[in-house]
This record gives structure tokens, C-alpha cells and sequence, in this order.
């Protein structure tokens, strides 16, 4: 299992409206088999953070593949992009996951491609910086 842990740090005054944009968001992927662990807000700094988990490589890019070529994320990228300052994803392979009522540890690391191996590049008019994060071109 690979799952991404993505920090978003979003606009002052902009995170209610992120956070509506983010749930039918959240839905969309959802109803394309992307599995979502988890969503929060730090309101101190205003980051999003939220994970997402694939069964593998091959699966996370399919199926990222299928959102983010969606006419429903085309007609969105960018109102939903203009609420964000940077973002960054961290990927994760899984070392422990809940198995019905129990705790069990899987084997790690995980066999076959690793996580985020595909590589991701930034949404257009975004690059990437020195940090590792995403931020728009100026």
C-alpha cells in the first residue's frame, strides 16, 4: 500500500471555501477508487493536510490518472489551485495497517515499484522549489 501525505498551505481567509471545494473533491476521488485515510486542518499556519492510499504504484498513477484527467477536475484545477500559497507530498510506504479489529505489520519494504517511483510534476503554472513543494511560477 502506498499512501501520500499532502500538506497544503492555503490563502489567509480562503479555508472555508477550500474546505467546501475539498469535500465534493474528496467524493469525486473517492468514487474513482482512491482510497482517503484522512483530512484536517492546522489553523494556526492555515495547511490542509490530507491522506490517500493506493494498493500500488500502477494503481496510484491509474487512478490518478483517471481524476486528474476528468472533465470534472478540468472545470475545477483552477479555482481550486487559486486558494492555495504551496503544497508538498510526502510518499509513504505502509508499515503497519489495520486489518479488521487488529493492528498488523506489513512486510517493508513494500515489494515492486516504490512510492511515488512514477514521479509527479506540478499542476501547469506551478513549479516545483527547492523545497520539494509545489508553488505557482511568478
Amino acid at each position: 500500500m502506498i499512501t501520500e501525505l499532502r500538506r497544503y498551505r492555503i490563502k489567509p481567509g480562503r479555508m472555508e471555501s477550500w474546505l467546501s471545494f475539498f469535500a465534493e473533491a474528496a467524493r469525486e476521488q473517492v468514487g474513482h477508487g482512491i482510497r482517503m485515510e484522512y483530512a484536517g486542518v492546522d489553523a494556526e499556519t492555515d495547511t490542509f493536510v490530507w491522506l490517500r492510499s493506493f494498493a500500488d504504484e500502477p494503481d496510484r498513477k491509474a487512478l490518478k490518472d483517471a481524476v486528474y484527467g476528468s472533465e470534472w477536475w478540468n472545470e475545477r484545477e483552477d479555482a481550486a489551485m487559486s486558494h492555495v500559497i504551496e503544497y508538498d507530498v510526502t510518499f509513504l510506504d505502509a508499515a503497519l495497517i489495520r486489518d479488521g479489529g487488529q493492528v498488523v505489520r506489513t512486510s517493508w519494504p513494500a515489494a515492486g515499484d516504490r512510492a511515488g517511483s512514477t514521479g509527479d510534476s506540478p499542476p501547469d503554472g506551478w513549479t516545483s522549489s527547492t523545497r520539494r513543494t509545489y508553488v505557482p511560477e511568478r
